[in-house]
């Protein structure tokens, strides 16, 4: 460090002699002196710890763009999947779509690459109860003896099916057990019930007595459709819809589907039986008067189809489900669609 130091005792007039090695300079003639120093160690740790905080800042600063490019390309990668995951399960749609292909066909599960592929799985509408048609005496008894299945009493059950067909039907008269416009009021709630068919099976929880069967029955909502025609169909229908439906023991529907579903007891794949409608009857004890009264609303031929599809690249899933009605003519009109 140069140092400037006043000295006044040197003289003006006075030429300094040159300076011996090693030794101060000094400058008599300005009355100045100069002096070489170094600088205190204070400043020194000053300057150090100051070069030791901008490294630090510096590596964080260094790490946080590190970490972000990996997160961009974690989540890009992600991105990428969740898309070709969403396209597989497109293919697998159109493959299940096809007037030909029928459940179990090997074609509707297919692996393409080590860890990517579609999985479809064809069930018909039928499978569910169609709540749009509770108005026939036939499926309104099948809904309260499904109900009571469930869990509920009798006044519930009763409260809920007969509510519901209420909900359905083009009339303001009540049922002995029912809700119509005059009960809604009272609760507050005008222009209910809507007096049409349901527009998504959620609705069906504005219904009095619905809240009861939510509670008790939390997945109430895969035993019925707004899609179905009508009837039930034979191939699909599940254990419980089978029982509530046909008034055929458990034992009778369990021995019914076990033949139905083939030896690995698994719906919906290659092994599964096609059983005639008198083979069905006869398996579910449906004879004379019952079988008669209940032919009209029992099929095996659902034209309604639920096409459920899903696409994976390895734990990336993407599903669509469409149900589509399938005409005399092969022509197909889509009735919902439906992505997860």
């Amino acid at each position: 460090m140069l140092n400037f130091v006043h000295n006044p005792q040197s003289p003006r007039s006075s030429a300094s002699a040159p300076a011996a090695p090693g030794k101060r300079f000094h400058q008599n003639a300005g009355a100045f002196e100069f002096r070489i120093s170094n600088p205190p160690p204070s400043r020194q740790g000053s300057a150090l710890m100051l070069m030791v905080w901008a490294l630090l800042l510096m590596s964080v600063t260094v790490m946080g763009v590190v970490e972000y490019i990996r997160y961009s390309a974690e989540e890009a990668k992600l991105g990428a999947a969740e898309f070709y995951a969403l396209h597989l399960a497109e293919s697998g749609l159109a493959v299940g779509l096809h007037p030909e292909a029928r459940r179990g066909d090997v074609v509707l599960k297919q692996k393409i690459g080590a860890d990517s592929g579609f999985d479809v799985v064809i069930n018909y509408e039928g499978a569910r109860i169609p709540i749009n048609y509770i108005t026939d005496d036939r499926l309104r008894e099948a809904v309260y003896q499904l109900l009571i299945r469930w869990g509920l009493n009798s006044d519930e059950a009763g409260v809920a099916s007969e509510s519901l067909a209420d909900w359905v039907d083009r009339d303001d008269d009540v049922r002995a057990n029912g809700a119509e416009s005059a009960f809604y009021q009272q609760q507050g709630i005008n222009d209910m019930p809507r007096q049409a068919g349901f527009i998504d099976v959620d609705e069906m929880l504005l219904v009095r007595g619905m809240g009861v069967v939510d509670r008790l029955k939390p997945d109430w909502r895969e035993f019925f459709s707004v899609y179905g025609d009508g009837t039930i169909d034979l191939r699909t229908a599940f254990k419980d819809t089978l029982i509530a439906v046909t008034g055929a023991s458990e034992s009778d529907v369990t021995n019914y589907i076990s033949r139905r579903d083939g030896a690995d007891g698994i719906p919906g794949t290659e092994d599964d039986q096609r059983i005639s409608d008198s083979e069905a009857y006869r398996l579910l004890g449906l004879s004379g008067d019952r079988g008669r009264a209940l032919s009209s609303i029992l099929t095996s031929e659902d034209s309604v189809r639920r096409i459920t599809s899903t696409g994976y690249v390895g734990e990336k899933r993407a599903q669509i489900i469409v149900v589509a009605r399938r005409g005399e003519d092969r022509s197909l009109t889509y009735l919902a669609r439906i992505e997860e």
